[in-house]
């Protein structure tokens, strides 16, 4: 037999409203009709429990809006990535959205055949994180009627609303902790340089290092790669700080740090005895790790939180103002591998 089709009035006869006020919540207008949020939370939360399913298409047709909107990720392998888009899939969900999802693997065309496709499936909205070389493309976007806000890094020369960390503060911060240790020669590596959420996080660890009574080599100490051949590089870049006596390590990104850890292992190279670590944000492997690593913990949550905020404040009202750049500050984390 086969199962009922939930609709509208079944979910309204649950609750004892209206099949209007349902249609208003499910479309994502609570908010523009002044349904309180508590309402509105019961209704998604009863939609999900019989296991309606709306159809977009038609929704689509009927109002102008899909209930969807598009989120761009850099690398949905990175820990911290997949984090943001759990965030804000739940985030959207208690607004009544769901989110489609890319990954661009930062590769500036990819990132344009993904928005391509939230174009073509008529999101209401977009998140993007952008990426190196991608200016072009995000120009082009601001020329259609579409709101998108930037998350985690902002993108030069594309003027936009962005949620990002401080990575200034970040980089600082981590630098200062090795600094106050002790440590004499602290190498730094990073990603492309290019990308806004690196450069800030290296211009922190050089601050720190011109602020402190270290003669400032930090030029000759800041290793970078790109995302190809990761390991292999990386491992080169290793062994050139060692030999250059580094007796402290900086990872600007956390893929980096997770990596190097096994590099460390693997030429049995103790930690903190025989070299100090430092890292940006705080996946499970670094809280595992023995001994734990120092880092600086995104503010995930929060960055997730003000970016749809924004984003339903822009698709609202678009005359609004931009906001500019966000910047949320993160948590510094003491552990054991300093």
């Amino acid at each position: 037999m086969a199962k009922k089709r939930i609709k509208l009035v079944d979910i309204a006869n649950e609750l004892g409203v209206s099949v209007g006020l349902v249609s208003i919540v499910l479309s994502g207008k609570s908010r523009e009709n002044r349904i309180s949020d508590t309402l509105s939370k019961k209704v998604i939360e009863k939609a999900k429990e019989l296991g309606y399913q709306a159809n977009q298409m038609a929704r689509a047709l009927r109002t102008g809006k899909s209930g969807i909107i598009g989120l761009a990720v850099a690398d949905i392998a990175n820990p911290y990535f997949g984090k943001m888009a759990r965030f804000i899939e739940n985030e959207a969900s208690g607004l009544g959205y769901q989110v489609m999802f890319g990954s661009s693997d930062e590769d500036p065309k990819k990132l344009n055949d993904i928005i391509n496709v939230f174009l073509s499936r008529q999101v209401d909205a977009m998140l993007i994180v952008p990426v190196k070389k991608s200016q072009k493309y995000l120009m082009a976007l601001q020329e259609q009627s579409i709101p998108f806000v930037f998350v985690d890094r902002c993108c030069d020369g594309v003027s936009e609303d962005a949620v990002t960390t401080n990575n200034f503060e970040g980089g600082y911060q981590l630098c200062n902790v090795l600094i106050k240790r002790g440590y004499k020669k602290i190498g730094a590596f990073v990603y492309d340089t290019g990308l806004t959420n690196n450069n800030q996080r290296i211009k922190g660890y050089t601050s720190a290092l011109k602020e402190s009574e270290l003669n400032d080599d930090s030029e000759n100490l800041i290793f970078e790669t790109g995302f190809k051949h990761v390991e292999t590089r990386l491992e080169s870049m290793l062994k050139s700080a060692l030999k250059k006596g580094c007796d402290a390590f900086f990872f600007a990104n956390n893929k980096l740090g997770i990596q190097s850890l096994k590099y460390f292992d693997k030429m049995n190279i103790k930690i903190p005895q025989d070299i100090g670590i430092v890292s940006f944000d705080n996946p499970e492997s670094f809280q595992v790790a023995k001994p734990g690593v120092t880092c600086f913990e995104q503010p995930i949550a929060n960055i997730c939180v003000k970016a749809i905020s924004i984003l339903v404040d822009k698709m609202d009202d678009a005359s609004k103002p931009k906001v500019g750049e966000v910047l949320l500050s993160g948590n510094l984390i003491i552990r054991e591998s300093c």
